[in-house]
């Protein structure tokens, strides 16, 4: 089960994209309708990593890899992602848990 919110992390891109809940998820096309690159992942608010597989219903089911993101890795995706913002001293963006990472670039995408 997808622990809500969940960043997308998208194949040969450094651009992450936040998604709140699962209510958006379902009612934004743009997000449950994409068609994703096969290397696109969706990490949830645990770590856990899902594929964005796209149904013959023209939905993306996300579905679970048995994987999750090491503290380390959120990091450094999350610091290419804040140079790619504008955002300074990205090497100081350090936080102690995958929520705390999420959550900080759900705040970027609010800014």
């Amino acid at each position: 089960m997808i622990s809500w919110p969940v960043i997308i992390n998208y194949h040969g891109d450094d651009e992450l994209a936040s998604v709140a809940s699962e209510s958006e998820w379902n009612n934004d096309s743009g997000l449950s309708a994409y068609n994703y690159h096969t290397s696109d992942v969706l990490i949830d608010n645990s770590g856990c990593i899902y594929l964005l597989n796209t149904t013959e219903d023209g939905i993306v089911h996300p579905h679970s890899t048995n994987r999750t993101i090491s503290l380390n890795q959120l990091i450094k995706l999350v610091q290419r992602h804040a140079a790619l913002q504008g955002e300074c001293c990205i090497e100081k963006i350090i936080f102690k848990s995958i929520s705390e990472g999420i959550q900080l670039v759900t705040s970027m995408r609010d800014e």
